[in-house]
């Protein structure tokens, strides 16, 4: 069955099909989750906490340069500017280690007949977890300086899933993308290094000339990371029409990088 999923999803894009045998290996990627989990710490003196003082320090930085030398007008901005670099870290995090997943997990995928997909959710996934923990700190922060919350942080899972949906989406892309050309890390590197800066995370949407605000809220991260600061920053239902935006955007971006990788899962098997 597997073998006929390998050699035939060049031909054919059957989602239940591929998910049917992910869902087959669940062992395998719940046991992989917990390992990814584990390895990140492994032989760490500090552990976990690195999940916090990680985000902290890149915190600490970025809020005495715009706090204390360049006077930001934004309330509370220790809050505004944690939710954005915690949710930036996530996805950079992500998208990085998803550039060479497949190459580096080749021993893995010679001895073990898997779909490539779960290497792949295993690396969001575990990610995700990683990232609402340290989420924990900035709930204290909110508590500590007494800004506002209200019960919409709940929906803070349901951002995260979105999230983690789009960056399984485009590590999908990647991933496939990665086996093929060795050095996409660098190139993705210095992307995301742009990207940065047109991502509202140090500086508020609303500093943006209305002409150029629409590009801006189109760009994916910066729709994330409004929807984040709607429910745990302002503390109200997220923007509905950025939220419908957002979901069609993800299910669209998503079928296409899984055809993309379906299209190259057989060359993929034979580079590595």
């Amino acid at each position: 069955m597997t073998q006929t999923l390998t050699r035939n999803s060049k031909i054919t894009f059957n989602l239940v099909q591929i998910y049917t045998e992910i869902w087959k290996h669940k062992s395998f990627l719940l046991n992989w989750t917990k390992r990814e989990i584990e390895i990140r710490y492994k032989g760490s003196f500090l552990g976990i906490i690195w999940n916090f003082l990680n985000p902290l320090l890149s915190l600490m930085i970025y809020f005495f340069i715009f706090s204390r030398i360049t006077q930001t007008q934004i309330p509370n901005y220790l809050v505004f500017l944690f939710i954005g670099i915690t949710s930036w870290n996530f996805s950079v995090q992500t998208i990085t280690r998803a550039t060479d997943l497949l190459a580096s997990s080749a021993g893995i995928l010679r001895k073990v007949y898997l779909p490539q997909e779960t290497l792949i959710i295993s690396l969001v996934i575990s990610n995700a977890v990683n990232y609402l923990v340290s989420f924990g700190l900035v709930l204290l922060i909110i508590f500590l300086t007494k800004a506002k919350i209200t019960f919409y942080i709940l929906l803070i899972p349901f951002v995260v899933l979105l999230q983690s949906f789009f960056l399984y989406s485009t590590c999908l892309l990647l991933a496939s993308a990665g086996a093929i050309v060795r050095d996409l890390g660098q190139i993705v590197g210095t992307i995301l290094s742009l990207l940065f800066f047109l991502t509202p995370i140090i500086y508020s949407a609303e500093t943006i000339s209305k002409k150029f605000a629409w590009l801006l809220n189109s760009q994916p991260f910066a729709a994330l990371l409004s929807l984040y600061r709607d429910v745990a920053y302002y503390g109200r239902l997220p923007n509905l029409h950025l939220l419908l935006y957002f979901c069609i955007l993800c299910i669209l971006w998503y079928l296409f990088c899984h055809w993309v990788f379906n299209r190259l899962r057989y060359l993929i098997a034979d580079l590595i």
